[in-house]
């Protein structure tokens, strides 16, 4: 008999790979991906009466609501895109509100050190690391990107969401040694 568990997370790893990926190279975040993952929850909790990971309406709603509540406050103060917000109220349908404030410290933390880097790099710490991101920066491929990314700049949250949502989702439902 085949384990749904170990179904569903991967699954879910490739939902968060999908929303790092494209956030970090294109920063924006996908709404088919987010309208994919947030049709194949609402279908499992009406048929199945428990979410893809196991929880339940209220949980899963109650998720929802306090991620859009949180962010959407943010995004009025141009602080968060709306890819964002729209992300972390998708990752609190997906796996409930124990899970939202380890994501929202983890992320934060990665896009921390983010800023810190970039910044660093500015001002001339580490010329070889410069050099090689120079090097980077002239091939064709990373041209097409940028291209593509348009005039979007920033720290790509939504991926960072990503890396801290899909760590919290292996380490079931949302609650992960050390955040009890």
């Amino acid at each position: 008999m085949l384990d749904t568990s170990f179904f569903v997370s991967i699954l879910f790893l490739v939902f968060c790979s999908a929303i790092f990926l494209y956030d970090y190279l294109f920063r924006r975040v996908p709404n088919n991906v987010l309208l994919i993952a947030a049709a194949s929850q609402l279908v499992c909790l009406v048929l199945f009466g428990k979410g893809l990971n196991g929880i339940g309406w209220l949980s899963a709603f109650s998720g929802f609501a306090i991620g859009l509540a949180f962010f959407l406050p943010l995004y009025a103060l141009r602080a968060m895109a709306a890819g964002d917000v729209k992300f972390f109220a998708l990752l609190g349908l997906l796996l409930g509100p124990g899970a939202l404030l380890p994501v929202f410290l983890i992320a934060s933390l990665i896009a921390v050190v983010h800023v810190v880097l970039l910044y660093g790099f500015r001002l001339g710490i580490g010329s070889r690391v410069q050099a090689a991101l120079t090097w980077v920066i002239h091939r064709p491929l990373y041209q097409r990107m940028l291209e593509k990314r348009g005039n979007r700049v920033g720290i790509p949250y939504a991926a960072y969401m990503a890396l801290a949502g899909a760590w919290m989702g292996m380490h079931g439902a949302g609650v992960a040694p050390g955040f009890i």
